[in-house]
């Protein structure tokens, strides 16, 4: 868990999981260590954001059938998207994944 603001971060098993697998494919696939440095760092200023702002973006209806009602989706880096859901002071991390990948 991260907290540092008003909201305290847990990452769900399938976002752990993500992170593992790009973290994998950018090093080991892609040949690009500092890639994967970069996307870390992207990630971590969007979960201090979202530490403070968790609920400012609006709450994807679109995407409710998959990952429940109230979830929300949020960019980072150039491609990648965080898939997550706010619970009182808890912000939950369901998926971390390409833009792309999102099916509505």
């Amino acid at each position: 868990m991260i907290g540092g603001g008003p909201y305290i971060i847990e990452f769900k098993q399938s976002a752990k999981s993500d992170l593992v697998e790009l973290e994998k494919f950018i090093v080991e696939d892609c040949l690009a260590p500092l890639t994967a440095k970069r996307r870390l760092a992207d990630l971590n200023n969007r979960l201090d954001w979202l530490e403070k702002y968790a609920e400012l973006p609006a709450i994807d209806f679109n995407l409710s059938y998959q990952y429940g009602l109230l979830v929300r989706t949020i960019p980072y880096g150039k491609k990648m998207a965080i898939i997550y859901t706010v619970e009182d002071e808890m912000v939950y991390i369901l998926r971390i994944m390409p833009q792309s990948m999102i099916v509505y």
